[in-house]
C-alpha cells in the first residue's frame, strides 16, 4: 500500500498547537493576533498601537462635570524574526503525524518557543517597576509571594482572576522548602513535597516553573545620587505617559552606575491606587530603568537570548546599547530613562508626592548600596493584561515546494514552515518561523520576584 505523505499545511496546523502548548511564560500574556500586520506585509519592524481603555475621576453633587475620553495607545513593535532550520526526509513525510511530531517537529518548534518565552521574561523584568524581595537571596518564606499579590491588588488588578508566577527552578526549590510546614491545605502541600514544586494556585497565585527566568546582575551604583533641578519629562501633573527622562548627579563620576533594569525609589514619592488616587502602602513608589532609545529589531542571526537596545544620545552622561549600562558624566551627572512617568493629579494619577519631596530628592536603587553588583533571577508575578505579544503572519512564498502558514485568533499566534529542494546537495531543508514582538500594557499589573 502506497504511505500518503504528510503535507506543509497538515503540519502547520499542528505546528501552532505544538507551540502553544511549549509556551510557559508567553502563554499567559495578553497575545495579540492582528490582521494589520498582515495587511502591513509582517515585516519586521513594523508598529501598530493597541488600545488601552480609558479612566474617569467622577465628581460629588447634582452638577454636570463631564471629562474628556482619553484613550492611550501602547505601540507593539515586531522586533523579532526568528526560525529553526532543518532537513526532513519524504521518508519522514511518509510517517504518520503520531510518529512525525516526536520525531522531527516537537524539537523544532520547541526551540521556536523557547526562544518566545526566553526573550518575554527580558522584556517583563526589563519593563517591571514593582519588586519584592532582595537580590542574591531566594525567596524562602510565604511573605514575598503575598505581598507581590497584594501589590497587584492595590494597583486595581480584577480580583476575579488568578495573577501567574513564573520562578526559577532553584528558587522554586527554596519557596517549596519555606511553606512546607505549612498546615492547610494538606493535599495540596503534599503534593508540593511530592513534586517539588510549590502546588498551583497557592498564595492567590497560579505558580510555574520556567528554566527561562532570567538571572539579572543589579548595577555597580557609586555616589550619593539625587533628581536635579530638570525633571518634567517624567513627572506629570495631568495626563499620561509612559517612560520619560529624569535628570540626576550626585552619582560617582564616568562610572557605569546603572542598568537597564535597575529599580530607582525617590524620596517623597509614594504609589497610589489608580481608582480612589490613594496612597497604599509606607513603601516609596518604584520606576524601573528602561533604555534611552528604546528597542531595536532583533540582528539577522542573533543568536543569544534577551532583547537588543537603540544608541541613545543622553543630555548627561551615555548610555552603551550593546551591555545596557548608563554610564555617569566627569561630574557625575546622569539622564535615565524610566517607566512609568509619575503622574501626581488628573485621571491616570499613579502617585502621590509629601512636602518632602523636592527636585533634589535622595534616589535609592534596587533597595540600597548592599544590592549592588547582585546576581539576581528575576521571577515575575503578573496579570494577563501586564504585557502584550503579537504575532503577525509572515507571507508564503512562491517557487518554492512547500510552504504554509498556519494562524489563530483565537489562540492569538502565527507560524509558517517552508521547504525548498536544494539541487547542489541533493537535500530539503526546512524552515520554521515566527514573528513577534513584545509591549507592556499596563506595567504595575506586574510585580518581580527578587532571588
Amino acid at each position: 500500500m502506497t504511505n500518503t505523505l504528510l503535507t506543509h499545511a497538515y503540519i502547520t496546523n499542528e505546528a501552532l498547537d505544538v507551540l502553544e502548548n511549549n509556551l510557559v511564560f508567553a502563554k499567559g500574556v495578553d497575545r495579540q493576533y492582528s490582521a494589520e500586520f498582515a495587511r502591513a506585509g509582517a515585516k519586521i519592524g513594523y508598529t501598530i498601537n493597541v488600545r488601552r481603555p480609558p479612566r474617569y475621576i467622577g465628581t460629588f453633587g447634582p452638577g454636570l462635570n463631564v471629562e474628556d475620553t482619553n484613550e492611550t495607545y501602547i505601540p507593539v513593535t515586531l522586533t523579532s524574526q526568528f526560525h529553526v532550520d532543518v532537513q526532513y526526509t519524504t521518508a519522514d513525510l511518509a510517517l504518520s503525524m503520531d510518529m512525525f511530531r516526536p520525531r522531527v517537529l516537537d524539537p523544532v518548534i520547541a526551540a521556536v518557543a523557547n526562544r518566545i518565552d526566553s526573550d518575554g521574561l527580558y522584556f517583563a523584568y526589563q519593563n517591571t517597576a514593582s519588586a519584592v524581595g532582595t537580590p542574591g537571596i531566594p525567596p524562602a518564606s510565604f511573605l514575598p509571594f503575598a505581598l507581590a499579590r497584594g501589590i497587584l491588588v492595590a494597583e486595581a488588578a480584577p480580583k476575579d482572576l488568578t495573577p501567574e508566577l513564573c520562578l526559577d527552578s532553584i528558587s522554586m526549590a527554596y519557596a517549596t522548602d519555606g511553606i512546607k510546614g505549612l498546615f492547610n491545605p494538606q493535599a495540596r502541600i503534599g503534593e508540593a513535597v511530592e513534586r517539588g514544586l510549590v502546588a498551583k494556585y497557592f498564595a492567590g497565585l497560579d505558580w510555574y516553573e520556567d528554566q527561562n527566568v532570567v538571572a539579572f546582575t543589579t548595577g555597580a551604583q557609586g555616589g550619593a545620587p539625587q533628581l536635579t533641578a530638570n525633571t518634567a519629562g517624567a513627572f506629570l501633573t495631568s495626563g499620561w505617559a509612559q517612560q520619560g527622562f529624569i535628570q540626576t548627579g550626585g552619582w560617582s563620576n564616568t562610572t557605569g552606575v546603572l542598568k537597564v533594569g535597575d529599580i530607582i525609589q525617590i524620596a517623597g514619592v509614594f504609589p497610589a491606587n489608580p481608582q480612589n488616587r490613594t496612597q497604599y502602602g509606607n513603601a516609596l513608589k518604584q520606576f524601573v530603568v528602561l533604555p534611552p532609545g528604546g528597542y531595536a529589531v532583533q540582528p539577522s542571526g542573533a543568536a543569544s537570548p534577551g532583547l537588543v537596545f537603540n544608541a541613545a544620545t543622553l543630555t548627561s552622561g551615555t548610555f552603551n546599547a550593546a551591555t545596557g549600562v548608563y554610564t555617569t558624566s566627569g561630574g557625575g551627572a546622569l539622564s535615565i530613562m524610566i517607566g512609568e512617568c509619575a503622574i501626581t493629579g488628573g485621571q491616570f494619577q499613579n502617585c502621590v508626592t509629601t512636602a518632602a519631596f523636592t527636585s533634589t530628592s535622595a534616589l535609592t536603587v534596587n533597595g540600597g548600596t548592599g544590592n549592588a553588583a547582585k546576581a539576581s533571577p528575576q521571577g515575575i508575578v503578573f496579570m494577563k493584561n501586564a504585557f502584550a505579544l503579537g504575532f503577525a503572519d509572515l507571507p508564503v512564498p512562491g517557487g518554492v515546494q512547500q510552504a504554509a502558514r498556519a494562524a489563530d485568533s483565537d489562540v492569538g499566534m502565527s507560524i509558517r514552515l517552508v521547504t525548498q529542494y536544494t539541487i547542489n546537495n541533493d537535500s530539503e531543508p526546512t524552515r520554521a518561523d515566527a514573528l513577534y514582538g513584545y509591549a507592556g500594557l499596563y506595567r504595575q499589573m506586574a510585580v518581580r520576584i527578587m532571588c
